[in-house]
């Protein structure tokens, strides 16, 4: 890599920001225009695919699939449906419901555990008890987290405005029932896209908190060992 690509990427991981686009008038969303989704969910496709290129450590070996993640995507036809549902089905979701019909397609990055035991709700329960099983378990989970950085880092390249949720209300069973996941599968992130060239008056957007607050401080140089531990 030359230093006009690096000077790329880093721009493109300084441009991206995090940014919440909510819809609360859900009934009256409007819908992608057929000639921007043939644009533009081709490249969310795309960003997609090249974000699985994140290093993993392990196979997860689950259904014949090494990755340990998974995506699920909803495009908008299928989103203001999953909003009416939401706000309709769960108590204390209108602010989920509210991104879902705010975005123009969702992306729902899930990680497969492969040690933790769950309740008979198929939520995490305590982790299994050897500690190689549980650092296998957090490989997963680091793998996945750097394939979502990369599908950030990739709809933003692509203009796309996105941000990356942890879930909130989405990651529970009646939803995971609902978009047909699998009962193994851990949400990590709830990536929400915004296509450029659609302004929509009815969207509230908030901005990151944390953007402003960064340092260096968490770089530490070590310059000297000891030559014994006391």
């Amino acid at each position: 890599m030359n230093e006009n690509q690096a000077a790329v990427v880093e721009a493109v991981m300084r441009r991206r920001k995090t940014e919440k686009v909510l819809c609360h008038d859900i009934d009256s969303r409007q819908s992608v225009p057929i000639a921007l989704a043939e644009k533009y969910n081709p490249l969310v496709r795309d960003a997609i695919k090249a974000a699985g290129w994140a290093p993993f450590h392990y196979p997860r070996s689950a259904d014949g699939i090494v990755e340990p993640w998974r995506a699920h995507v909803l495009w908008d036809e299928k989103l203001q449906a999953a909003a009416q549902f939401m706000r309709d089905s769960l108590p204390d979701a209108k602010s989920e419901a509210a991104l879902i019909a705010g975005c123009h397609a969702l992306v729902l990055v899930t990680w497969l555990p492969g040690y933790y035991r769950v309740d008979e709700q198929g939520l995490p329960a305590q982790p299994a008890s050897r500690q190689k099983e549980i650092n296998i378990d957090e490989e997963h989970l680091a793998a996945a987290s750097a394939m979502v950085q990369n599908l950030l880092l990739m709809l933003t390249a692509h203009e796309m405005g996105n941000y990356w949720s942890s879930g909130g209300k989405l990651r529970e069973r009646t939803m995971f029932d609902y978009f047909g996941i699998p009962n193994n599968e851990r949400l990590l992130a709830a990536v929400f896209i915004e296509y450029p060239e659609l302004p929509d008056a009815c969207k509230q957007r908030k901005p990151g908190k944390l953007r402003d607050s960064r340092s260096l401080d968490w770089i530490r140089e070590i310059e000297a060992l000891p030559a014994t531990l006391p």
